[in-house]
């Protein structure tokens, strides 16, 4: 039966994270930063489901766990959403022009792990899990400096401004293999906590209970991944702040001066070309040298890609638990100035022969 749900007040909470926050496969994440919390963990102010009971992705009491988690399920709605990420374009005030479209085009590489020891306390790679990882590194090796041919008109260079990783040992592994292979221009940079596995969402459905402290912390601590790693280019409020200053700035000055054109005023007050949001990740701007698509790797886990990728599609992220994802499989997520998102790829694992695919 179809889901009757409607996001009511908004919980208005923060949620604190631990110094000492454990993933779920018990591989530590000893370094997050307790400004999750506040940081990352602003999905508390989504709204919460309340449900026709009988709905099927239900408890026992048949009421819908939304209500509860700290997850980003409440957010969902069915229309796309274009500031999803808080980086659209503001309305024009009265007399003003709208902020034109800046940034390049992101494409997220998203990697999950190879095979990993699920035996061992460590839950480091297995042999085939390395080999898994080289043959990935190859494959990404042979990408570089190809073009990419989207359109007959749109030729792309495929350049990669950097490798992120979780924190989690098989993942770390993973990352510096294929670094090996992609040579000292493409920069590994320090594992990143926020990116270990866990519990993204309450999945839909659900054999066993999902209600705990683990989701709570893990649910918000993706959410603040995704919105780390996941939006466009550039923050277009940002421009638009910094145009009017300059507007306001110029005008103080030809004011002093006596200038009769503000123009000319305007023009060497004028603020410099629009930072890149990327610098949290490549470390570049938008300058005009940069190029026009930007190619970035993220070597993590599983669920973390799932839950991802829908709220990237702004799709309902209680179905996260639905998709797969074979060791080193390859997702790519991109994400256009305007803000618009597409899934080019999913989990893909062309550079793997069959005997060597493996999802454990």
């Amino acid at each position: 039966a179809a889901a009757v749900a409607q996001p009511r007040a908004p919980l208005g909470r923060l949620i604190r994270g631990r110094a000492g926050h454990r993933g779920t496969d018990g591989e530590g994440s000893s370094t997050f930063a307790a400004s999750i919390g506040v940081a990352g963990c602003a999905v508390a102010a989504a709204g919460v489901y309340h449900a026709v009971a009988g709905v099927g992705c239900d408890d026992d009491s048949g009421a819908l766990p939304f209500l509860w988690a700290s997850d980003a399920c409440g957010l969902w709605q069915r229309e796309w959403q274009p500031d999803w990420d808080g980086r659209a374009s503001p309305p024009p005030q009265e007399g003003e022009e709208k902020v034109k479209t800046q940034g390049r085009t992101r494409h997220l590489f998203f990697i999950r792990h190879g095979q990993y020891d699920m035996e061992s306390d460590e839950k480091g790679l297995t042999a085939l899990g390395k080999e898994q990882s080289r043959l990935l590194g190859l494959r990404l090796q042979a990408m570089m400096g190809q073009v990419l041919q989207e359109n007959p008109s749109r030729a792309i260079e495929i350049k990669f401004a950097g490798i992120w990783s979780s924190d989690v040992l098989r993942a770390r592994q993973t990352a510096e293999i294929i670094a090996e292979y992609l040579g000292p221009n493409v920069p590994l940079h320090p594992p990143d906590p926020s990116l270990a596995e866990g519990k993204p969402a309450v999945p839909c459905p659900h054999k066993k209970v999902f209600l705990d402290a683990v989701l709570w912390e893990e649910s918000a601590r993706a959410e603040y991944a995704f919105r780390r790693y996941v939006h466009r280019d550039v923050d277009h409020k940002k421009v638009a702040k910094e145009e009017q200053r300059a507007k306001k700035r110029a005008a103080e000055k030809a004011k002093e001066n006596g200038a009769e054109q503000e123009g000319e005023a305007a023009q060497a007050l004028a603020p410099a070309p629009a930072e890149s949001a990327a610098p949290s990740l490549s470390g570049a701007s938008a300058a005009p040298a940069e190029p026009e698509h930007v190619f970035e790797i993220i070597v993590c886990h599983c669920n973390v890609i799932r839950y991802f990728v829908l709220r990237s599609l702004q799709l309902p992220p209680e179905a996260w638990l639905r998709m797969g994802g074979y060791n080193t499989g390859l997702t790519e997520i991109v994400v256009r100035p305007s803000g618009s998102v597409s899934l080019v790829r999913f989990a893909d694992t062309g550079h793997l022969p069959l005997s060597k695919t493996t999802f454990h």
